[in-house]
């Protein structure tokens, strides 16, 4: 197996892991930064759905109302769709990561210029990488997202959603709400993982390990390690683009009447001040960071996995070979 299609297929199926292990906590910040202000200060013209939503404080009343109304298979709502989402999305991402990182390792060493990432290289590499698999990836996301927060749970059927979702405007563009502000969000995963390898590199380096440049090194880190580098990781880049993400969710909601992030901002800074656009910040950390960790521990783990199968097999061939 080539090392691109490794990095991507143990990256994706890390995603799987990781984002069912902490899917609660996805669902609960969905609906906390989706959720509208205070009756009293909504405008006039809103609908009486929205102002009879019910208004959450924190993640513990969306759980306990979750639980309290749809019981325990409540909290793993739109569960399949995320995981396919997510699965697609780390895929696409790895994928075209290892692509773009290789193919300018090489021209690095064609130029006889150095053979380590500097982090502007390393972000600009991600930003291409995420706004690639964005293409792909945005119209499951958007059906994750109406499922998690539309008012009307009994509407599991995924083909329902997408129709509704087609049927609010006629467009098939609308399978793509959002894609501007994810295209700009695509520098939260290349802070992620440029925070990643740059601390990684650190890592390596303190405890005397060899770096390659090019080879995945999570693979010389333990479990441990690659949770807690994963974990500082996703911090930084969560806590510089949360006013996007809340963004991107505003308008993804099932029912937004949203259609630029930008007014999706001014809305919420008129409605809450500056503190509003960090709103659900908590939930997000939460998932984010346990997801990050959990993502590079599984990933640093599938590789060790993958690299012993693939050696059985490679000595089982030369065995066999040999016999006959």
């Amino acid at each position: 197996m080539s090392a691109t299609l490794e990095s991507a297929l143990t990256g994706a199926l890390a995603s799987c892991l990781a984002n069912t292990i902490v899917y609660p906590l996805d669902l609960i910040k969905a609906i906390i930064q989706t959720q509208q202000k205070d009756d009293q200060n909504e405008d006039q013209d809103e609908t009486s759905a929205e102002k009879n939503e019910t208004k959450y404080r924190n993640l513990m009343t969306v759980l306990l109302d979750i639980i309290k109304e749809k019981g325990l298979t409540g909290i793993y709502r739109g569960l399949p769709e995320s995981i396919a989402a997510g699965f697609v999305q780390n895929f696409s991402y790895f994928f075209w990561y290892s692509n773009a990182r290789n193919w300018y390792y090489r021209l690095k060493m064609a130029r006889h210029k150095s053979k380590s990432f500097s982090t502007t290289e390393e972000l600009i590499l991600g930003i291409v990488a995420a706004s690639i698999s964005q293409v792909f990836t945005n119209p499951i996301g958007v059906l994750a997202t109406c499922k998690q927060t539309s008012a009307d749970t009994s509407r599991s059927n995924i083909l329902e959603i997408a129709r509704d979702v087609y049927r609010q405007n006629g467009k098939i563009t609308d399978f793509w709400r959002g894609f501007k502000v994810s295209l700009v969000l695509t520098i939260n995963p290349s802070i992620t993982y440029t925070s990643y390898e740059r601390l990684k590199t650190i890592f390596l380096k303190l405890n005397q390990f060899t770096d390659s440049g090019i080879a995945d090194t999570s693979a010389q880190l333990t479990p441990g390690q690659n949770f807690l580098l994963g974990v500082i990781s996703k911090i930084i880049s969560t806590l510089v683009t949360q006013p996007l993400i809340v963004s991107k969710a505003c308008l993804q909601k099932a029912g937004s009447k949203f259609t630029t992030f930008q007014e999706v901002l001014v809305y919420l800074y008129k409605k809450g001040g500056i503190l509003n656009l960090w709103r659900g910040l908590v939930p997000q950390i939460l998932k984010g960071v346990l997801v990050q960790g959990f993502l590079f521990m599984f990933k640093g783990e599938l590789s060790k996995l993958l690299r012993v199968l693939s050696l059985y097999l490679k000595v089982a061939v030369t065995r066999r070979y040999k016999i006959t």
